[in-house]
């Protein structure tokens, strides 16, 4: 039998061994970092290793070793005692990530019909390699969301007047607008206590020692602790 010439090769990005990266030319490790520091930014005045560590679920060793990265990078400014903010170049790459990421979550959403605990997870992996051209086109054949699945604007610099569950006073009637944990086992107890998006709920009382707060939601009586009144946020009804 004669040779056959093989012509098939795999595409770089398959190859084994081969350092992915994202659209912005670093890889995608560097740009979950960016993305963290930039969330974490927008929950507290200074940003420290620990707090970088633990979102990252990462020693405080692992993220010294990247944050200095990022500032040899100029995509992050690092001094002691002065905590670490991004530089303007790695705030556009941050606001670029998560925008995709909203969008990628509310085309899985609204095309493949994932439910809301379904889409963050992998919305993280394409984030990094979907072409800015191809997140537009999602965009677009979403209707130009304003939202993704999760209440979070697809405009990054959106004003938003809503409040954290937390902040509520006895007898309010609230309307939940927004959730910003999104994990899977977050999500999922959300909406088996009937928490989901645009479900409202009465605050019968608020416990001045250990934070919790007493709801009824659907007819039924729910108490919910500091970790989801922190990341539920809420507009009055």
């Amino acid at each position: 039998m004669a040779n056959t010439e093989m012509s098939l090769r795999v595409p770089a990005g398959c190859r084994p061994g081969y350092e992915r990266k994202g659209q912005s030319g670093y890889s995608d490790s560097v740009e979950e970092y960016i993305e963290g520091i930039f969330r974490l930014q927008n929950e507290v005045d200074l940003v420290s290793t620990g707090e970088v560590a633990a979102y990252m679920s990462v020693s405080a060793g692992s993220a010294t070793t990247m944050i200095k990265k990022l500032a040899e990078l100029g995509l992050a400014y690092h001094e002691p005692y002065q905590g670490i903010r991004l530089s303007p170049s790695g705030e556009r790459i941050a606001k670029r990530l998560i925008r995709s990421h909203r969008i990628i979550e509310v085309f899985l959403s609204k095309t493949l019909n994932l439910a809301w605990h379904e889409v963050h997870d992998v919305a993280c992996k394409l984030e990094h390699f979907v072409a800015d051209e191809v997140v537009d086109r999602m965009y677009e054949a979403g209707g130009k969301p304003a939202f993704c699945p999760h209440g979070s604007p697809i405009d990054i610099g959106a004003a938003l007047e809503d409040f954290r569950l937390k902040d509520v006073d006895p007898g309010d009637t609230i309307v939940v607008q927004r959730v910003t944990d999104e994990r899977t086992e977050f999500l999922t107890y959300l909406s088996s206590i009937g928490l989901n998006l645009n479900a409202k709920a009465k605050v019968e009382s608020v416990s001045p020692i250990d934070s919790l707060i007493h709801l009824e939601v659907k007819g039924k009586k729910v108490s919910v602790g500091l970790e989801v009144s922190r990341h539920v946020w809420v507009a009055l009804a």
